[in-house]
């Protein structure tokens, strides 16, 4: 099994200290990064596998340093770690990207374990995107909205559309049977994986994002609507 590396990025050397000790002990390769700026500049050096990240941090925050992940990479999950509870600060870790959040203070199994989930999830839609399956070069046009399913390119409107990895994955889940409802937890299975920790709650936000990028006015959708107290179609 080949050795996956995690970015362990945390302005609090004992929280760092303790993550590496126990990501080591599962056997990953752990690179430890004390700020956002010194994590940007380890992530464009060394190829890596997974970011385990804080929010709250001096200068550079996590909030900023997960954006900039992602406009490199829209593929290496992202865990966002905080002191904070607020779903707003989740809502907006989602918003950017992240992958997964976890509050302090955490147990350690229970990091790691989500670590472990995050890899495997990734390496299977890695295996899924080179497997041929699916229809190569299919264009799914629903309206103004289309999908091209190669490129994972998205327009509306005649608008290009700037989708996060799990934006696309939702509305191509969706696009693939229009008209069909799916469940919240459907759709969490699909996109997170059936070993994901969160809520479902999730999916919801990320619903909302996208109907804010690919609705004429997403008060009243017309492409992802809302089956009330079942799930979403997209019609």
């Amino acid at each position: 099994m080949i050795e996956k590396t995690v970015l362990v990025v945390d302005d609090e050397k004992s929280i760092r200290d303790a993550v590496t000790f126990y990501l080591k002990k599962e056997g990953y390769r752990v690179v430890p990064a004390k700020d956002g700026t010194e994590a940007l500049e380890v992530f464009e050096m060394t190829p890596v596998d997974l970011v385990v990240l804080d929010i709250m941090m001096q200068g550079y925050g996590g909030f900023e340093v997960c954006s900039a992940i992602r406009d490199k990479s829209e593929t290496v999950p992202i865990i966002m770690l905080s002191a904070k509870r607020d779903l707003v600060d989740k809502s907006l870790g989602f918003k950017l990207g992240a992958d997964d959040y976890i509050t302090k203070p955490f147990e350690p199994a229970e990091l790691v374990m989500r670590v472990n989930s995050c890899i495997r999830r990734n390496e299977a839609r890695g295996r899924e995107s080179t497997s041929g399956t699916g229809k190569p070069g299919e264009v799914i046009t629903l309206g103004d909205l289309v999908i091209d399913t190669r490129s994972r390119q998205v327009t509306a409107q005649d608008r290009s559309l700037d989708l996060t990895a799990k934006e696309y994955n939702i509305l191509h889940l969706l696009a693939q049977r229009p008209n069909t409802v799916f469940t919240r937890q459907q759709i969490l299975d699909a996109v997170w994986g059936y070993d994901y920790y969160g809520s479902a709650g999730v999916v919801a936000v990320f619903i909302r994002k996208l109907r804010e990028k690919i609705e004429a006015d997403p008060s009243k959708p017309t492409h992802i609507l809302t089956e009330w107290g079942v799930g979403y179609r997209i019609v």
